[in-house]
């Protein structure tokens, strides 16, 4: 009697804790759903143009520097100089034929000195001469787009300045001299009010292509105005400094590429890759090594591609957990958590059919682009544990 009595009571109570961990389980996989990141494959942002840098001040990049950046990295954009003044800097042409050979759009920056106009500025009965000699250099050097300013809203004492009226009266009458897709206006902190007297102008605006600028001391926000007018938008300067090996460092840059996709940015540039850059802000050095912050910027260089198209997913499900989430030719979700602890994240799928399962890699503050293996996706959902300081990408391919 006491034998069975001990048999019915241990069945009861191992069923009482198989339940009670059922009940938990089920309890903590509702309180991760209550902040899913929902990705929704049926709303569609901007199209991704790619992520670059520049070889400013660096010289001839070496063949390992190269690789690193395009074929381990993924950068599909490269930004070079053209300069009248030979002693300041001119990108050496085997940059950008490197930089072709990989696949990466080139776009030059024109850097014009003080001798175009001893003023500071250039009047305008040279626009034409300038034109024409951006016209010449851009054609020599084989590049894709040209942008013909560089922060004319700065205070380079050796540089051009240019007010919003003179950028609007180069384009609208001597652009089209120039024969590149035009980029501008590249002011300092991304201000639009450089770029809305140009897109405010019909036959001004129909001469660029991209409004594109730089992020120091702002610009990560919504430039309405230049989407409303189908132009791409473009980040083409900025950096972080000490991030080649300081991950809370490296967590400013991820968040900061995450705000600007989230933004509708079509592109962020680095930078430079100078190796004798006191700011430790490198990406790669000559001989292919890649530091943390070369590997922050692949987790979105390398899977999310020229021509994908970011959707609608939860930008900040979690406290210090940002999700974008892009499609064409496969799905790629870039999952930041910028927050001192592991956080278990929900993730739900909405508008997309087929998906079983993601491949997975990530950067921490003891990772590089690692191979995390594999994520079930079920149901059009799945959970996933994103460490501490880090930033997780999942992607088919």
């Amino acid at each position: 009697m006491k034998t069975r009595l001990l048999i019915f009571t241990t069945t009861c109570l191992l069923s009482f804790i198989g339940c009670s961990k059922e009940f938990d389980q089920k309890s903590e996989t509702s309180k991760h759903l209550k902040s899913a990141a929902v990705i929704d494959g049926g709303t569609t942002y901007q199209s991704i143009d790619g992520f670059g840098f520049s070889d400013g001040w660096s010289g001839t990049l070496s063949s390992a520097k190269s690789d690193a950046l395009y074929t381990t990295i993924g950068m599909s954009i490269f930004r070079a100089f053209i300069n009248p003044n030979s002693g300041d800097y001119v990108t050496p042409a085997a940059n950008i034929t490197a930089a072709h050979n990989a696949g990466a759009v080139v776009f030059a920056t024109a850097w014009a000195d003080r001798s175009w106009g001893s003023s500071g500025h250039l009047p305008s009965s040279r626009y034409a001469d300038y034109a024409n000699w951006i016209k010449t250099e851009a054609a020599n050097k084989n590049v894709d787009y040209v942008s013909p300013f560089n922060e004319p809203d700065g205070n380079v004492s050796t540089q051009i300045r240019w007010t919003p009226t003179e950028i609007l009266n180069f384009i609208k009458n001597n652009a089209s001299t120039i024969g590149k897709p035009i980029i501008m206006p590249e002011a300092i902190n991304f201000n639009d009010s450089y770029s809305d007297p140009v897109l405010n102008d019909a036959t001004a605006s129909s001469k660029i292509s991209v409004v594109a600028g730089h992020f120091y001391g702002g610009g990560n926000v919504v430039h309405q105005n230049a989407l409303d007018k189908g132009k791409h938008v473009w980040e083409t300067e900025h950096f972080i400094e000490n991030s080649q090996t300081d991950i809370t460092a490296c967590m400013t840059l991820a968040k900061e590429i995450s705000d600007a996709m989230n933004n509708k940015f079509s592109a962020y540039c680095w930078w430079w890759v100078n190796e004798g850059a006191t700011d430790g802000s490198n990406l790669v050095n000559s001989s292919g090594t890649i530091y943390k912050n070369g590997y922050i910027m692949g987790q979105f260089a390398k899977w999310i591609r020229p021509g994908k198209t970011r959707i609608a997913a939860t930008y900040n499900p979690t406290s210090g957990v940002y999700v974008t989430a892009y499609r064409n030719n496969g799905i790629v979700v870039v999952a930041v958590n910028t927050s001192s602890s592991s956080v278990i994240q929900s993730f739900s799928i909405q508008n997309i059919s087929g998906l079983t399962s993601f491949n997975v890699h990530r950067t921490s503050g003891s990772e590089n682009m690692a191979s995390k293996g594999t994520v079930t996706v079920s149901n059009n959902a799945f959970l996933y544990t994103l460490p501490a300081q880090s930033v997780t990408t999942f992607h088919q391919y």
